[in-house]
This record gives structure tokens, sequence and C-alpha cells, in this order.
């Protein structure tokens, strides 16, 4: 599920996380140390990305998860790249384990 679109600008990613409940603008600005990137809502930091190359498809993405005391559990996401059409951020619910 698509749940955000992105531009790249030098470094940086920006554009709109969408939910449900939430319409809201986010950053994926460069980390010094540790991540890759924070993924801010304006000063906030609500989550973090690392970069990653898919092993089908040797694709490059970013890996992300966001996290926020409004959120039952952490998120995880990928930032990919559309051929034409800048980045999506990507959403998929985990299946259930089965025991």
């Amino acid at each position: 599920m698509i749940i955000g679109t992105f531009t790249k600008k030098n470094q940086s990613y920006t554009g709109k996380l969408v939910t449900l409940t939430h319409c809201q603008a986010v950053t994926f600005q460069p980390a010094e140390k540790g991540v890759d990137y924070r993924v801010l809502i304006g000063d906030v930091e609500v989550g973090a990305a690392w970069k990653r190359t898919a092993k089908k498809t040797g694709e490059a993405y970013l890996s992300v998860k966001l996290d926020s005391p409004f959120l039952p559990a952490p998120v995880n996401c990928a930032l990919i790249e559309q051929k034409d059409s800048g980045f999506i951020l990507v959403w998929n619910r985990d299946e259930p384990k089965h025991d």
C-alpha cells in the first residue's frame, strides 16, 4: 500500500505521508551517525531509514521505520524509486505468525 510520495533534492527526500487519519509533510534528512537518514515531521524525528539493496532485483531502496507515541507499534516501510514519478513510500502489513 502506498502511503506517501516523495521527491529527491540533493541528498534529502521530501513529500507527504498520507494515512486514514493524517496527512503530514515529511523529510528524510541525511544523518551524521548511526542511521543513513532521520525521518522528520518539521523538527520532530519520527523515524529512521537505512540504505538497502533488493536481493531479487538489485534495486536500491530505503528501509524505513516510523515510530511515534501515537502509533501502537513501529511501522516498517520502504522508500522506492519509480521510473518516472519520483519515490513512493510503501507499507505492507506483516503476515500473522502461525503456531
